[in-house]
């Protein structure tokens, strides 16, 4: 019987050799045999629970004993560096007994972080339960390493999206080399181009979308696309625009020193002087008058309306965007020829509020040189020039041409319209020839869904001249879908498989 087996007595020697039952005088066993193999005093059972073991490299006395003791049935390596069990006692390889023990786990998926052993606590030697603790103790070490080093990141990820968020508020989100920039002495620009994909916290696409939205938002009915946008960097005149808000928002209070964002016509060759050395207003050496004395004024003329600065440049490509602190405005109620500037006040307006004039250089800071072009059609991604395919030449272009013309006959271009412009490497005739062999069909139309095919010499040329037809008399420039090389026809006949025409573009 279980009550008579518990009263059983045991020799001094024997009991001395047999190891103690974790649960001493309390144990709740029933099997005989159990009795036979442990002692059960309390206190062997306080000497073998809160002493370190002398032949273990780590000290288990301060963690919790665990209830199932040398019977220990769990299998993930960690519970024995967070609980404490007792050594001496014999394996076990067969336990009558049947009990409900806890799970290994409080979920019936397995844990992926849990390093599982293959033999229970209660199978193994006593060599083998010292180890298993040594091995438990090191690795939660490692995980602890582990868990802190992830914690680090994350701190780190934190503190960058809170530093990235805090100069998006303070509109310094910079541009790849726009650090150091300005940090030196020369004007930088740094190019933009249209994006297909959004890329969050890209500095180049909020300034080029920046740019683009201004152009676009006042633009009128005008069919005009921006092709590039410049941002443009001068150290000096950045540092005297920020003493000039400093100084405005001093006097006139903060909400006078935000400036906006206005447009600026001048003669092309006028654009990068004025980026390098700043405007120039009334009074500054080296000021000329272009056009009057100034209607509202003697001084810049400005507008948020790009329609208004393009007049002053018929036959350009390009306008100055600019930061620009109105400060206190005056308004115009009509001409006040080539006056100053009204007194206590930082500038004026026309009485339509669209020309803008402003009387203080450092009161302008050139930000963005913006390309435009007017266009019939659907707007289309343009792939900057450094990102194209590079144009072969003539020797290595006849090449091409002569293995393209090797090739057996597909499809590959079937389908597709195009129109040829200029000499090209073969004659017309042939390239034809070729094209029709290979699916295309030639035009003489100028459907947006034709692709011109032009010589690079020609396309300069009909440029040049459309750029002063369309300048002078507000007419539109071809409808083409798209204008490309000629190696676009020999690279797709070769490859096997039409080429994307954006890395063949002709474009500014």
């Amino acid at each position: 019987m279980a009550t008579s087996a518990k009263k059983q007595k045991l020799d001094s020697s024997d009991e001395d050799s047999l190891p103690t039952c974790p649960y001493g005088a309390k144990c709740y066993r029933k099997n005989p045999e159990h009795f036979k193999q442990y002692i059960h005093k309390k206190d062997k059972l306080a000497n073998s629970t809160s002493k370190p073991d002398s032949t273990t490299a780590v000290d288990t006395s301060k963690l919790p004993p665990c209830k199932y003791g040398s019977n220990c049935y769990r299998t993930n390596l960690l519970h024995f560096a967070e609980y404490s069990h007792p050594f001496g006692s014999a394996p076990i390889k067969n336990d009558s007994d049947t009990e409900d023990y806890d799970s290994d786990s409080d979920s019936s998926v397995p844990r992926t972080d849990e390093i599982l052993l293959k033999k229970s606590f209660s199978n193994m030697t006593d060599s083998e339960r010292r180890k298993l603790v040594e091995d438990a103790f090191a690795e939660k070490k490692r995980l602890q390493k582990e868990l802190e080093k992830s914690r680090n990141i994350i701190e780190e990820k934190e503190k960058e999206m809170e530093k990235l968020q805090e100069e998006v508020n303070r509109g310094v989100l910079l541009v790849d080399g726009e650090k150091e920039a300005l940090e030196g002495n020369e004007t930088k620009y740094f190019p933009l181009f249209a994006e297909r994909s959004y890329k969050e916290g890209s500095a180049d696409q909020l300034h080029f979308r920046l740019a683009e939205s201004q152009f676009y938002r006042l633009l009128g009915g005008n069919n005009f696309r921006i092709t590039k946008v410049e941002y443009v960097i001068n150290p000096v005149l950045v540092a005297n625009f920020k003493e000039a808000q400093e100084e405005v928002k001093n006097k006139r209070g903060e909400e006078y020193s935000y400036p906006i964002l206005a447009f600026h016509g001048t003669d092309q060759n006028n654009i990068t002087p004025i980026c390098e050395n700043g405007f120039k207003v009334p009074g500054d050496k080296g000021f000329k008058h272009k056009t009057d004395t100034g209607y509202y004024g003697a001084g810049v003329y400005f507008s948020e309306y790009p329609s208004y600065a393009m007049s002053y440049i018929r036959g350009g490509s390009k306008l100055l965007l600019s930061q620009v602190i109105q400060g206190k405005i005056f308004k115009c109620q009509g001409l006040i020829q080539g006056r100053p500037c009204e007194d206590n006040y930082d500038s004026h307006t026309s009485p339509c509020k669209k020309e803008i004039v402003i009387f203080h250089s450092d009161h302008i800071l050139p930000q963005y040189i913006v390309h435009y072009k007017q266009v019939a059609g659907e707007f289309r991604y343009i792939k900057p020039k450094e990102k194209r395919k590079p144009f072969p030449g003539g020797r290595k272009l006849k090449e091409l041409f002569e293995e393209a013309d090797k090739m057996k006959a597909s499809k590959i271009l079937s389908g597709q319209h195009f129109k040829l412009s200029g000499r090209m490497i073969a004659t017309q005739s042939k390239i034809k020839s070729l094209v029709e062999r290979h699916g295309g069909i030639l035009s003489t139309s100028t459907l947006y869904n034709v692709i011109h095919v032009s010589t690079i010499d020609e396309w300069k040329k009909s440029t040049k001249t459309t750029t002063a037809i369309t300048g002078a008399f507000g007419g539109t420039t071809s409808s083409y879908a798209m204008t490309v090389r000629e190696d676009f026809f020999y690279d797709s006949i070769i490859e096997g498989e039409k080429a994307d025409p954006e890395n063949y573009a002709l474009d500014d």
